[in-house]
């Protein structure tokens, strides 16, 4: 005998049976010892009925102290055992109150159902059969001892065919019973699986997930919004973390806020301080009756950026490959024709000032179309995993064997290195040489006309909260005027007629395109400053 051979969760319904035990035999022990009934139990063997009552409620007590201390689930051997032991003590109490008259026998109907509410299979008909036959061996033995009426034999009879049926009704419900208790079983599986799958989707997304309830409760907040706000948590529980509610957060309790005031409004993308990451955050109403929620987004605006930098990139090129054509051609022949004219021997000074001009000025036009198209032409980034502690010096010994060569003798390129440990970052290599070029050539530019040396400084650290590579370009020019600031990253704007206006937009068009970010700001001693804050070497384009 095994535990499968009876219902799963036993230990509950074998508790509460044992509970009624206790009582009916509690209850037999009452009525034999007080008045409350005309027709006292055990009247027909007294000392039988209180030696059988009293044994059965103890086995009983002892039975449920046990289930007390050890929870256990029972073996089909020890319920065969008690259901024998509950129909041997019911039919000799009913024998000792004068038979089946006595009506104790009946109680034997509970014990039956019982049976086949635990066992399964032929066990349930098994315990039908011994109490149909116990309560008919109890029947003749009253009857020859006792010389009581044989219309007895006829309803034990009777009783243990109802037995029987009670089995078979209760064998039927069971499995219903336990058909519904699986179903709902299986349903609670796949309910529990899908929130857990659910629940990894949003501890895995990329986008930042934070909900919090009418109240301002925080309920639940994703990894990526961790990482994005610079939430030092390490820990899945809120409260453990010192993060119960809104105002624990409050960048978001602020955007919270004013999107209350005016929810049609779009957010514009912010710089957490903690983390140096540009997000953007949006809110959205949870339909919860008793308790409506609001659920926050925070997107990385860097990798929304960079999406769009991919559309930008592709609409221009189709603008640039359609257009290149029809405006470089007609640029050419006037180029060609100035020059032509200015081979002239008797042209005066003032029509060659008038060619130069028209010269100067086609190499300018010229100069714009072939950035537009570097531009329009750039590939998908290659991002790789770099040390710039070991990349940085090797790239600043090519570009000055490259450009002293050229025009600049004496290139003072200073490198400070403010860590001693290796400074990882993920981008592609040779935009990341285009970007330096481009600053650098404007900086020594710059140094050179205010203190006649063509001198920079290159700090290379890391951003402590977030561990992010950074690279900050310093020139020793005079620095960009604040009314131009917020523009020099724009295409197209220049403050030198030599200029295209392109290649501060260009460099931080790069920079997104590999998750990394260009800003400009004037340090402490007024020097224009260029920060680069790379992407993490572990980050996924």
């Amino acid at each position: 005998m095994h535990r499968s051979d009876i219902s799963n969760n036993s230990y509950g319904l074998l508790r509460i049976y044992t509970y009624y035990r206790v009582a009916l035999g509690s209850l037999f022990l009452l009525l034999y010892t007080t008045d409350l009934l005309d027709d006292v139990p055990g009247e027909f063997n007294r000392s039988l009925f209180l030696y059988v009552t009293s044994v059965y409620t103890g086995l009983n007590i002892l039975i449920l102290l046990r289930l007390w201390i050890a929870r256990i689930e029972p073996s089909t051997a020890q319920v065969i055992f008690y259901l024998i032991i509950d129909v041997l003590a019911l039919t000799t109490m009913s024998y000792a109150s004068g038979g089946i008259q006595s009506g104790i026998t009946y109680l034997l109907i509970i014990t039956t159902a019982t049976g086949a509410i635990f066992l399964r299979g032929q066990w349930s008909f098994s315990i039908a059969a011994f109490a149909a036959l116990a309560t008919l061996a109890e029947s003749i033995i009253s009857n020859v001892t006792s010389k009581a009426d044989t219309a007895d034999l006829f309803s034990a009879g009777a009783l243990g065919i109802l037995f029987f049926a009670t089995v078979i009704l209760f064998h039927y419900l069971t499995q219903r019973i336990r058909e519904s208790t699986a179903e709902a079983k299986d349903q609670a599986h796949l309910a529990a699986k899908a929130i857990d799958i659910s629940q990894q989707i949003i501890a895995r997304m990329r986008t930042g997930v934070i909900v919090f309830d009418a109240e301002h409760n925080i309920q639940l907040i994703n990894i990526a919004a961790e990482k994005l706000l610079g939430l030092d948590i390490h820990t899945p529980n809120l409260e453990e973390a010192n993060l119960q509610t809104l105002s624990d957060i409050p960048v978001v309790a602020t955007h919270f806020e004013n999107w209350k005031k005016f929810p049609n409004q779009q957010l514009k993308p912010i710089v957490v301080e903690d983390s140096k990451s540009e997000v953007r955050i949006n809110f959205a109403k949870l339909s919860e009756p008793t308790n409506p929620g609001t659920l926050v987004f925070i997107e990385d605006h860097r990798q929304l950026a960079q999406e769009a930098q991919r559309l930008k990139l592709g609409s221009l090129g189709q603008l640039t490959a359609s257009i290149a054509h029809e405006i470089r051609n007609p640029l050419g022949a006037i180029s060609h024709a100035a020059q032509l004219l200015a081979e002239a021997p008797d042209l005066n000074p003032a029509d060659q000032r008038l060619l130069d001009i028209i010269v100067n000025h086609t190499r300018r036009v010229n100069l714009i179309i072939e950035n537009t198209l570097q531009l329009s032409r750039r590939s998908q980034s290659q991002a790789e995993v770099v040390d710039l502690v070991e990349w940085l010096p090797k790239y600043i010994e090519d570009y000055k064997l490259t450009n002293q060569q050229q025009v600049r003798p004496e290139i003072d390129l200073e490198i400070i290195q403010l860590e001693e440990q290796s400074i990882l970052a993920k981008i592609d290599l040779n935009h990341l040489r285009q970007v330096l070029n481009n600053l650098l050539d404007n900086g020594l530019r710059y140094s050179f006309k205010k203190t006649g040396h063509y001198h920079m400084k290159l700090i290379l650290s890391t951003l402590h909260s977030s561990e992010l590579a950074c690279l900050k370009i310093i020139d020793d020019g005079p620095g960009i005027n604040d009314e131009h600031v917020d523009h020099i990253f724009e295409p197209f704007y220049t403050t030198e007629n030599s200029g295209s206006g392109l290649g501060l937009y260009i460099c931080r068009e790069l920079c997104q395109l590999n998750q990394a970010a260009l800003t400009y700001y004037k340090n402490d001693a007024q020097q224009s400053c260029f920060q680069i804050n790379f992407a993490h070497a572990q980050q996924v384009f």
